[in-house]
């Protein structure tokens, strides 16, 4: 389905380098109480400065997929990794973008995705998940909704390792419906 309106390119800023105190080189962060931690909708803040604009929901995934503490907050080391996640996400956009025109179609995001490491995930899954990332159905992902659904895969992959463990069948796990709720919860 081709695009209608203007084309307009989803362009992430260099990451707010300017939020880290160069005097202290610790956290310099919009927080009112000054602890050195972030949480979410600081961080919700931060990326807007920077040109995203994501729900809390998928900044809380963000924290997540960095927080080693299970606090529900970034240390400054966790907000470095944050930074490179989402610099490393941005330069797979970039890159896979060939048409240049801000949203990669279902063959870039595929291309994207396997590079990434998911070549184990069949076109199949991509399609469901693009539709799902896709809600205003232009068959094509803006940078924000590729990071999201990276961030979905991500943690999707993370829970799925997690069962996978502890069965004997590598790669196929078996689930009753608490698990499979728990599992769902985890990567949202």
């Amino acid at each position: 389905m081709p695009h209608r309106g203007p084309r307009t390119r989803t362009k992430l800023a260099p990451y707010p380098h300017h939020l880290i105190s160069p005097s202290t080189s610790s956290p310099f962060f919009a927080s009112q109480d000054r602890n050195g931690q972030v949480d979410g909708a600081e961080l919700q803040n931060m990326l807007a400065a920077g040109g995203l604009v994501f729900s809390l929901q998928t900044v809380m995934q963000i924290i997540r997929l960095h927080n080693t503490r299970d606090s529900g907050q970034l240390d400054f080391a966790e907000f470095k990794q944050v930074q490179q996640f989402l610099s490393n996400v941005q330069a797979s956009f970039q890159y896979f973008n060939q048409s240049k025109s801000g949203r990669l179609d279902k063959s870039e995001v595929l291309r994207a995705l396997h590079h990434a490491g998911f070549g184990h995930v069949d076109e199949g899954a991509v399609k469901a998940a693009c539709q799902a990332f896709d809600p205003d159905r232009t068959n094509s992902l803006s940078l924000d909704q590729y990071i999201a659904m990276t961030l979905f895969l991500l943690n999707s992959k993370r829970v799925f390792e997690a069962f996978d463990a502890t069965t004997p069948e590598n790669g196929l796990i078996k689930l009753d419906f608490n698990q499979f709720v728990y599992a769902a919860a985890k990567t949202r």
